[in-house]
């Protein structure tokens, strides 16, 4: 039996996406089967389009997975059959250092990471495992379960990896993005002040409606100050979430009041970031990185999705077929919330 996929033709632009046929792919004993309902286009998957991550060519990206599990492997509870899920984007092994310890982003014994090590979610089908795949209930359907392993749940470990207290100041950078749009919401649900920075002045009533108490438009550093002092943070902002690095790293590394966090989560234009090292001793800063949510960090998102603490923002959704449109619509950075695609 065969599926429909869009597969990387080469590594370039928006129309190396091409369709495709593959196999069906058969669950090992410990997996699922999964018919794919809905899968994110995030700036992760543009990134490897264009070479520059570890995706050869011929690959099926996407790696943010909504459907319904269609069978098991033998080593499976049957009861797996039938449900709705998302998953978490990595399969870990689940008994290695790493997993025992619960921080099975940095697994590197499983199968791995979908679109990259594992065929992705550009397609009818996946495989997962019990191990990535959390149930979904009723009330929360394929696109918005697309959206929560990463959107929404790399915010939230980025937000817990900087600590983010209630009362403190957040900058959110790429905040119309779909990871930095769902990470205003989780930090003004944690009790923060949030400052949304964005590229498109187009995109402010919407940060606003998210939870941004300020919204600032390609800010310099001096604006970043004034907005800060206006907080009551006359020498810099708590937290910085970097969603964008380079294009934004340095400005925000300079809002950081002394003893500040930056979590670093994307990157979107690869490039060394102007680290100096001077400014961080002086004023005593951390520069952590996070990278994407572990299956108790999805099932918390569930449940702050399911009670309306969190609102997933689906940008817009395009049929599997028309990829290099979603591609293009992501490239030119027009687009608020994650686009998606479904079969």
């Amino acid at each position: 039996m065969t599926m429909r996929v869009a597969e990387l033709a080469a590594h370039g632009g928006p129309e190396v996406l091409v369709r495709g046929t593959r196999p069906v792919p058969e669950p090992a004993a410990d997996q699922l089967l999964v018919r794919v309902g809905a899968c994110g286009v995030c700036g992760h998957d543009a990134l490897a389009r264009r070479g520059l991550l570890a995706a050869p060519v011929g690959s099926v990206l996407g790696h943010e997975v909504a459907g319904r599990v269609e069978a098991v492997g033998a080593d499976v509870d049957g009861d797996w059959t039938g449900r709705r899920v998302a998953l978490v984007q990595r399969i870990p092994c689940g008994w290695c250092p790493e997993c025992a310890a619960g921080t099975t982003a940095r697994c590197r014994q499983g199968p791995g990471f979908y679109g990259e090590d594992l065929p992705g979610g550009y397609a009818e089908y996946v495989v997962a495992s019990p191990l990535n795949a959390v149930p979904l209930p009723d009330g929360v359907d394929d696109v918005a379960g697309a959206l929560l392993t990463c959107a929404v749940g790399t915010g939230l470990k980025a937000l817990r990896t900087a600590g983010v207290q209630a009362g403190d100041v957040v900058v959110v950078t790429g905040a119309g993005g779909g990871v930095g749009v769902h990470a205003v919401q989780l930090a003004r649900h944690l009790g923060a002040v949030v400052v949304a920075v964005t590229g498109d002045a187009s995109k402010v009533a919407a940060l606003q409606d998210a939870g941004a108490t300020e919204v600032a438009v390609r800010p310099d550093g001096r604006e970043l100050r004034r907005i800060a002092a206006g907080l009551d943070r006359p020498r810099g902002v708590d937290v910085v979430v970097e969603t964008t690095g380079a294009p934004t790293f340095a400005v925000v590394l300079r809002a950081l009041r002394p003893g500040g966090r930056l979590v670093l989560v994307g990157n979107t234009a690869p490039a060394d970031l102007p680290l100096d090292p001077g400014l961080l001793i002086v004023r005593e800063l951390a520069v952590l990185g996070s990278a994407h949510a572990t299956r108790a960090d999805l099932v918390e998102v569930v449940d702050l999705v399911t009670v309306g603490v969190v609102r997933p923002v689906a940008a817009q959704v395009w049929p599997l077929a028309h990829a290099a449109a979603a591609h293009a619509a992501l490239d030119g950075r027009t687009l608020v919330g994650r686009a998606v695609l479904v079969p």
